[in-house]
């Protein structure tokens, strides 16, 4: 007598390397680009505030803004294979993320700020807890495959299947 569930592993085995490969590969791509937006925003920030004496929430804000850009574009690059096509879903669940980040750090930065210069650890306590939700986010949720036509339609005939079955 056989297992169903031993005799179905043959064909399933190929899938998980593939997948933790995968995975592997968007997790340093993740970590990589985010390096990078982290350098933006930490270089841009005390730039604009320590140097140019921009007050810490303006500095904030801009830092921010410029880091998104360059992670939207650098991620979207790298943790999506489907080249222009969901652009516009991308952006629009990248912006929910951004807004929600946004207030976050603001709110953690500048209620540190007046404590000399934590307000840069606290910046990074921030990035550092904000990357595990967001590696999750980007890869099951903001750059997603978009929804395609053929799904649509395949669920509208399975629709109209169950609706002339039922005639």
């Amino acid at each position: 007598m056989s297992d169903p569930e031993t005799s179905s592993r043959p064909a399933d085995s190929p899938a998980p390397p593939v997948r933790r490969l995968r995975l592997r590969r968007h997790l340093f791509s993740y970590l990589v680009v985010g390096g990078l937006t982290v350098v933006v925003d930490m270089v841009l920030l005390g730039l604009l505030h320590e140097f140019s004496g921009v007050p810490l929430g303006v500095a904030t804000t801009v830092a921010f803004c410029a880091a998104v850009v360059v992670n939207f574009l650098l991620n979207r690059t790298v943790m999506s294979s489907w080249g222009s096509s969901g652009l516009t879903q991308h952006a629009l669940r990248y912006g929910s993320l951004v807004a929600a980040n946004y207030v976050i750090t603001l709110g953690v930065v500048t209620t540190a700020g007046p404590v000399g210069h934590r307000y840069l650890v606290a910046k990074v306590a921030v990035v550092a807890v904000s990357t595990v939700w967001n590696f999750l986010l980007y890869r099951h949720w903001v750059f997603a495959p978009p929804r395609s036509t053929s799904s649509s339609r395949d669920r509208r005939a399975v629709h109209r299947g169950r609706s002339t079955g039922s005639r």
